[in-house]
C-alpha cells in the first residue's frame, strides 16, 4: 500500500467549468499530481478533490496542516488559475495514518502479471475460497472489486456447500 493524502477544496462555483475545464488534471510534479471535479451533480457545493501520492505524501504527512493547505492551494492554483486559492474549505484524509488500512488504493502488478496469475489467486484450495481486491477480474485494486470478489466467493461457497 502506498501513503495517499486525499483533500478536497470547496469553492461558491466551478469556476473551473467556465474556463472549459473539467477539474481532472494528471501532473508529473507538484505535491497534488492528480484532480477531478467532485461536485455533486447540481455544482453546489463546487469541490476539487486532489491527490498527494507516495514519497510525497509521506514526506507531507508530519508537516502541519497549514503546510500542507498551501502546498494544495499552490497546485490547484497553477492548474486552474488564481480562483483556485480562495477555498471556501479544506478537508484532508491521510490514509497512510489511518489505523485499519496504514494507506491507500491497492498493489498494482507489473505488465502481464494479472493475466498470467489472476485466475490461479482466485482458485479455491480444497475448502479455502479466496476474496479480495487483488482476486477481482473487475476493479482490481479499487473498493469495488473488493466487494466483486466477496460476492464471487460466497457464490462459490454456496455452490460448494450445495
Amino acid at each position: 500500500m502506498s501513503w495517499v493524502i486525499k483533500v478536497h477544496c470547496v469553492y461558491p462555483t466551478r469556476f473551473w467549468r467556465d474556463q472549459n475545464l473539467s477539474g481532472a488534471v494528471t501532473s508529473d510534479e507538484g505535491a497534488v499530481r492528480a484532480t477531478a471535479d467532485n461536485s455533486p451533480p447540481s455544482g453546489s457545493p463546487a469541490i476539487l478533490v486532489g491527490f498527494i501520492e507516495g514519497a510525497t505524501a509521506r514526506d507531507l504527512a508530519p508537516a502541519p496542516l497549514a503546510q500542507r493547505r498551501a502546498a494544495v492551494l499552490a497546485d490547484f492554483t497553477c492548474y486552474f488559475g488564481p480562483q483556485a486559492a480562495n477555498s471556501l474549505a479544506y478537508y484532508e484524509h491521510s490514509w497512510g495514518d489511518d489505523q485499519w488500512s496504514r494507506g491507500a488504493y491497492g498493489g498494482y502488478w507489473t505488465e502481464g502479471l494479472w493475466t498470467a496469475y489472476g485466475p490461479v489467486l482466485r482458485a479455491p484450495i480444497d475448502t479455502l475460497h479466496w476474496a479480495g481486491t487483488e482476486t477481482s477480474p473487475e476493479w482490481n485494486g479499487k473498493m469495488e472489486g473488493a466487494v466483486r470478489s466477496g460476492e464471487r466467493v460466497a457464490q462459490e461457497v454456496l455452490a460448494a456447500l450445495g
